[in-house]
């Protein structure tokens, strides 16, 4: 039996199926109001760590919300090490968490490290990251040298 749709039966079904689509593309990361996107660098800018806000992630894992980007930008038999604090500004104070630190060993012609170290997988609206890269000598070498530091308070998580 073939139901009858008339004219206003496909307006309301077109526009309900463009409201789904509307609503699904709104609530994707990827377009959030604002990138809380930002680097450390080397004094030598031959390294650097990248916070990304939405971005690619790990190869095969998927687009991914809150990660840092491990870089090594030069050829000089060096590695780079990236260390991240998150600190939480709460009604208490402040509460400053080390997240550790990474290692990327694979020079200039190889690929970047993804590190995510956040709780929970993300930074919250209000949490202040810093990173820190450093060149370093090996990934026993802990303290580096030609360290730059960046800092920067996500506005929308």
């Amino acid at each position: 039996m073939k139901l009858p749709f008339g004219r206003s039966a496909r307006r309301v079904s077109t526009l309900a199926a463009a409201s789904i689509g509307t609503v699904l593309l709104l609530s994707n990361p990827a377009f959030a109001s604002y990138n809380d996107g930002f680097a450390a660098t080397t004094a030598n800018a031959c390294g650097s760590a990248i916070f990304v806000d939405y971005g690619e992630g790990a190869a095969g894992g998927g687009n991914n919300d809150d990660y840092v980007q491990i870089r090594d930008n030069c050829s000089d038999s060096h590695g780079i090490r990236a260390w991240a604090w998150v600190t939480e500004h709460t009604s208490a104070g402040d509460l400053t968490y080390s997240l550790g630190s990474k290692y990327n060993g694979n020079g200039v012609a190889g690929a970047d490290v993804i590190w995510d170290p956040f709780i929970d997988g993300n930074v919250r609206a209000g949490d202040t990251v810093k990173l820190k890269v450093c060149l370093v000598d090996g990934s026993g070498d802990t303290t580096g040298s030609s360290c730059g530091t960046a800092t920067h308070t996500s506005v929308d998580g």
